[in-house]
């Protein structure tokens, strides 16, 4: 039935006339919210928050699209890419970097300087302006405290293929997440051939592969020392301060400090090509790139690491590598390990 004010109306209105007057919202009855589509990577319970804040500042409506914990990042890159075409995002707010340099490679980030992110350094931006850094990760070795002592501690990366730890180590699936670009990362820095022989070493040592970093530290935090436990894992540092702020008997060593160096993974956000709403996109691109938000992501519970020098407490020696030369290895460190791991 055609709404009260249409049926009122003499002579009466052509009925495409009223379609349309729906279709736009009534009439003059007011514009709707204005919008903006984001695909985030990002843990829910850390981004939420800090979206909501973001529309009650601004006004804009934030329809957020997250990924799941067993696919993380992969998802929704694989979706950003069937969506070419025709984008329904605007902004991609990513929980690491090689997958976003992807999106640059194949021409789908759009350029935008924020002003928000003046006073972050430019290692830590894109110089043409297709994504920023908003905070950093850093991929550690998590243990249990109460059944690993303090002599035992594995201190590289390397010493998870000791047969002491043999069925005793974990580490999420590597085609997702940050765990993927960590093993295109150890392609990239040490060459394919030592990279896949660590791999099969640590496969030959009965390491465990399961859905996510948080699983790996749940696993680790759990352990039974009569039930075969997992009391080491690969995982971020977000994941082990939180479960550090929960109590969890848990700590983390930053690997390779007198060698290769630990795994530093910048969370980044970026504009989308041909974005449905780019005025909202840009608004919301400087908010994620403000020093507030970076305080909020550095939150002992949430366990991100600034940027910014001013604030900027990390003191662990970084792997020196350039996630150009990560992405280069990203298929063939992804199809390699999905050819040998099996979760």
């Amino acid at each position: 039935m055609l709404p009260r004010i249409f049926r009122s109306l003499s002579p009466p209105l052509p009925i495409h006339f009223i379609a349309l007057c729906i279709y736009l919202g009534g009439c003059g009855a007011g514009e709707a919210q204005p919008v903006v589509v984001a695909y985030v990577a990002v843990d829910r319970q850390h981004a939420e928050p800090i979206l909501q804040k973001f529309t009650e500042q601004s006004g804009v409506k934030v329809q957020a699209v997250y990924d799941s914990e067993t696919a993380k990042t992969t998802g929704l890159v694989t979706r950003l890419l069937a969506e070419s075409d025709r984008p329904r995002c605007d902004v991609f707010w990513n929980n690491e970097l090689a997958q976003t340099y992807l999106l640059a490679d194949r021409e789908l980030l759009a350029a935008y300087h924020s002003p928000a992110a003046a006073d972050i350094p430019a290692s830590l931006q894109s110089s043409t302006g297709l994504w920023t850094a908003v905070a950093t990760r850093a991929r550690v070795i998590v243990y249990n405290t109460q059944l690993v002592k303090p002599d035992e501690i594995p201190r590289s990366i390397f010493d998870l293929t000791n047969p002491r730890w043999k069925g005793r180590v974990a580490i999420a699936n590597p085609q997702f997440g940050t765990t993927r670009t960590h093993v295109a990362a150890l392609f990239a820095v040490l060459g394919p051939e030592r990279a896949e022989k660590f791999l099969s070493e640590l496969l030959a040592n009965e390491v465990r592969i399961v859905d996510g970093n948080a699983m790996v530290r749940n696993l680790v935090a759990r352990a039974n020392p009569n039930a075969s436990p997992i009391l080491i894992g690969l995982t971020d540092t977000d994941d082990v301060l939180a479960g550090q702020a929960d109590g969890d008997p848990i700590d983390m060593v930053y690997p390779d400090q007198d060698s290769l160096g630990t795994l530093i993974i910048p969370s980044s956000v970026c504009l989308i090509q041909q974005a449905p709403h780019p005025a909202q996109a840009k608004q919301l691109l400087d908010y994620l790139c403000s020093a507030g938000v970076e305080n909020q992501l550095t939150q002992i519970h949430i366990g991100y690491r600034p940027v910014r020098p001013s604030t900027t407490t990390e003191t662990a020696k970084p792997m020196q590598v350039d996630f150009a030369e990560v992405l280069k290895h990203l298929e063939t460190s992804s199809q390699w390990t999905k050819e040998h791991f099996h979760p």
